[in-house]
């Protein structure tokens, strides 16, 4: 599949709510045994979609138009923390986005309701049949998944879309597999985005997100300085960036005083009236 104008701009289409420090509102449970009898049997789009990209928008924008056509739900299954962050825990910062910014702009894309599963390592040692068993069939009631061809789950990621293709359709339940986004010849991908956030290309990042780079963080204040603390992000270049701070320009620097840490200091002359969960958009 090939990344259409549409998908690119349905992403644009949520920036005013995104910008201004709203959501959506969309019901958030907090794992698969947590959801609501009335929920049951929504379509569900399955990934961990670390950054929203257009390939992951365009998984679930299917999953919605397969629940309008269904008379359904249209619903999410995504996972906290990373299970990136569960094997790996040495392993340098490289989340595109926390979780409560997935959450909204989940939101923001008009899904109908989202199960934000804690990935630990009991949810981890669940097999592939297991985890289609008691998670998709019987906690979820799923009636259709759609996932991406690359997509791996249960025990040590034994199962694929083949595996899943043939245990869902041996309980009823429907299966989308969508082949990945390309864009200028590559693949999409979280980690495509994290190397050119590195190499300070944020404009070619925003093509693959739809949108700027965006974080949601609360500001920090010391010495008349404003400040955010984006070490639990990848790894960004030290330089200056033109941002946008909750749908305001200026120029920040991001400093790196020690290992693994990373600081985006705006100009001195900020004037801020301070508030949690600050949309900072970077848009070059």
């Amino acid at each position: 599949m090939r990344c259409s104008v549409d998908q690119r701009s349905k992403f644009a289409l949520s920036q005013q709510v995104h910008t201004s420090n709203e959501c959506a509102q969309m019901p958030v449970f907090s794992g698969h045994q947590e959801v609501s009898p009335k929920c049951h049997g929504g379509v569900y789009a399955i990934g961990n979609f670390d950054g929203l990209h257009i390939g992951h928008q365009a998984l679930i924008e299917n999953a919605i138009q397969i629940a309008a056509g269904t008379s359904r739900r249209s619903a999410i299954l995504t996972f906290d923390p990373h299970p990136r962050e569960l094997f790996d825990a040495s392993a340098a910062s490289f989340r595109l986005g926390n979780s409560l910014q997935k959450m909204r702009d989940l939101a923001n894309l008009g899904t109908g309701f989202c199960v934000n599963q804690n990935f630990d390592f009991d949810f981890a040692s669940l097999t592939p049949d297991e985890f289609v068993e008691e998670v998709i069939s019987n906690s979820l009631s799923a009636s259709h998944v759609v996932v991406g061809t690359d997509f791996k789950f249960g025990f040590r990621q034994a199962g694929n879309t083949e595996i899943l293709k043939e245990l869902c359709a041996h309980r009823g339940i429907g299966i989308s597999i969508l082949e990945q986004v390309r864009f200028g010849g590559e693949v999409v991908s979280s980690s495509l985005i994290r190397n050119l956030l590195g190499k300070g290309e944020m404009m070619a990042a925003a093509e693959l997100l739809g949108r700027p780079w965006t974080i949601l963080e609360s500001p920090r204040f010391l010495d008349g300085v404003t400040s955010f603390d984006l070490s639990i992000y990848t790894q960004l270049s030290e330089q200056e960036y033109k941002v946008r701070v909750d749908g305001t320009d200026c120029r920040a620097n991001l400093s790196k005083k020690e290992e693994g840490q990373q600081i985006l200091v705006l100009p001195r002359e900020w004037t801020f009236s301070g508030f949690n969960n600050v949309v900072v958009e970077f848009v070059a």
